[in-house]
């Protein structure tokens, strides 16, 4: 989970707070952000005494803020946890009108070859007081945070800031040659690093392979012969994206009263959030901030003209009879919009749903679930009446937990080693590495469809399907372990989404066991016979039905049936054309099972065997 550092006194100011306030006031209303204060400051002084009391002091500490959620990344800084404190303490939240301004005259203009490399980029203007170096290390500091986990280590996003005065627009985003151009690059940051002569110009491939930012980072354009390059006007490098800013236009000074903010990525919405998110804390500090408008040669999410900051906001309607089933009491409409509006939701009532609709520096409405929440945390959980259980219940794990548990110490005892995936992942990893078609349909059922489970209003292309078979989780695993010694058995025991139009929103959840096998040896039989040691141990009765899959060899795979015919799971040997696809190094025989199919089977098997 996040942690964020903040000055004591930036945090006070920004949320309206008194600076007498004491810690453990400080704390209470961090509740607001799902925050804890950290029980030392950044230079490790103790901030509890020994009974665990706060230790109040006059100082500008440097605090460290635990947060408990990873879905806001617009409360990854200062300015973010004292809006939410401050929207809480005035009742509303605040109108940031750059989202909705008009714009004149600058733009950043598009090279059509960036599509299929890093096809998005977006920026905005600021101006106001001379940036301090408290301001400069602030936004350095969210900008970092940003980058690294809400945009993967620059993969997705990354982010520069640049003397806005010195720049000519328009600002040309282009794909150049590897050695096409030179400029001196930012030295390197870090006291340990010898000192970077000053004034050497490099090629973006000297940047990759020499300079120290472009070796950690190299990977990202790893493949592509061009490169983005960032100019002005009069052709002067602002920056290489994703790598590093130059030396000239993208060294900020302090005394700077005009920034420029840019953000480059290969998701749009995540870029725009970015922005939203940065013009906003600029705003905080009292910056006028001036968009800017991308013109794209190519078509987008959001039209061919982008604007950013970007008005993104996103609205949920939900029934008052919802905040009633999910708090466990009634409540009242005009109490759900007021707590809202506090919490810099905008929201009213309309009949008996309200419509809520958070600001466009958020983008973490998905569910009725999350109006609700937010409801819940505005208002505050300590106010809501506690009710005694009325049935006296002992817990235990339910069944198919216990059987979960079963089948994964069984094949811990075969030799596997468990893998624990996640269940988001990409469109490509389901259908394409896999060589299986969005038309395959019946011919893979009931295991996985033609379609897959997509996610709506998806940030990051590499999660956004829901995985409707557990075998790409694990060639994503070997794809990264060809440095590790083989063979190569790993497992997984989890949940997928099976695209199902009769079930609650389209899909269905189900458990599955599958596990690979890579080594020079491998083949069906290798397979197979876990499968022979697993259901002989489970005593479930089963038979092997010949079958075909586009990702395996053909004669090489088969369906697993219980005693009526019904389809448990299936097994088999990659095809070359699924080991190419991942990189895979040797060959690989798999399996995968249904779990609920197994336990089913279990319960009903009296002679273990096959035919």
């Amino acid at each position: 989970m996040p942690t964020v550092t903040v000055l004591k006194n930036d945090l006070y100011r920004l949320a309206g707070l008194e600076l007498s306030l004491p810690l453990g006031a400080l704390e209470e209303k961090l509740a607001l952000v799902k925050g804890e204060l950290g029980s030392r400051s950044r230079d490790g002084r103790e901030l509890r005494d020994e009974a665990g009391s706060w230790i109040d002091s006059d100082e500008n500490l440097e605090l460290r803020v635990e947060l408990a959620d990873t879905n806001r990344p617009d409360l990854w800084c200062t300015e973010g946890i004292a809006r939410q404190l401050r929207d809480h303490e005035r009742g509303r939240g605040h109108a940031y009108d750059f989202f909705s301004r008009d714009v004149a005259g600058r733009h950043i203009e598009v090279d059509p070859r960036l599509e299929t490399i890093r096809p998005f980029a977006g920026g905005f203007l600021a101006h106001g007081r001379a940036i301090d170096e408290d301001s400069l290390l602030a936004f350095i500091e969210v900008q970092e945070t940003l980058t690294r986990n809400f945009g993967r280590q620059r993969q997705s996003v990354s982010i520069g800031i640049y003397d806005g005065e010195a720049i000519a627009f328009p600002i040309h985003y282009q794909a150049v040659g590897r050695d096409a151009v030179r400029f001196e690059p930012l030295a390197p940051a870090g006291e340990s690093l010898e000192p970077w002569p000053e004034g050497v110009a490099m090629t973006p491939e000297e940047i990759l392979n020499r300079h120290p930012t472009g070796q950690a980072y190299a990977w990202i354009l790893e493949g592509y012969d061009l490169v983005p390059l960032l100019t002005d006007a009069h052709g002067t490098v602002l920056s290489f994206p994703p790598i590093i800013n130059s030396a000239l236009l993208g060294r900020v000074t302090l005394g700077m009263s005009t920034l420029f903010v840019e953000a480059t990525g290969i998701e749009l919405a995540q870029c725009l959030l970015a922005l939203n998110i940065l013009a906003t804390n600029l705003a905080d500090w009292g910056w006028r901030i001036a968009p800017v408008t991308t013109r794209y040669p190519y078509s987008t999410a959001r039209g061919t003209a982008v604007t950013a900051p970007h008005e993104m906001s996103l609205s949920q309607r939900v029934p008052l009879e919802t905040f009633d089933r999910l708090l466990g009491e009634h409540v009242e409409a005009v109490d759900v919009v007021v707590k809202l509006q506090a919490y810099g939701v905008t929201a009213e009532a309309e009949g008996n749903d309200v419509v809520a609709t958070i600001p466009s520096y958020r983008q973490d409405y998905l569910h009725a679930v999350d109006v609700v929440e937010d409801y819940a945390i505005s208002r505050g959980y300590a106010v809501m009446n506690p009710l005694m259980p009325e049935d006296f219940t002992v817990g235990k794990l339910h069944p198919m937990t216990e059987f979960e548990d079963l089948v994964r110490d069984l094949m811990i005892g075969f030799g596997f080693e468990e893998a624990i995936c996640n269940i988001l992942t990409s469109a490509e990893n389901l259908r394409q590495r896999m060589a299986v078609g969005e038309t395959a349909g019946e011919s893979v059922a009931p295991f996985h469809g033609g379609r897959s489970v997509a996610i709506e209003n998806v940030m990051n292309r590499n999660y956004s399907h829901l995985r409707d078979w557990v075998l790409p989780s694990l060639l994503e695993v070997e794809s990264h372990s060809a440095g590790a010694l083989y063979p190569h058995r790993i497992f997984e025991a989890g949940e997928v989404a099976v695209y199902d139009q009769t079930q609650n929103l389209g899909s269905r959840t189900e458990s599955r066991l599958a596990g690979i096998i890579a080594e020079e040896s491998a083949t069906f039989d290798s397979a197979q016979s876990v499968i022979y040691a697993l259901l002989g141990n489970l005593n479930i009765s089963f038979k092997v039905v010949a079958w075909r899959h586009p990702s395996f060899i053909d004669g090489r795979v088969a369906l697993l049936a219980n005693r009526e015919g019904m389809a448990m799971g299936f097994l088999g040997e990659f095809s070359p054309q699924v080991l190419t696809n991942w990189g895979a190094r040797v060959p690989i025989a798999a399996f995968e099972l249904s779990l609920a199919a197994l336990r089913a089977a279990r319960e009903g098997a009296e002679v273990p065997g096959s035919s």
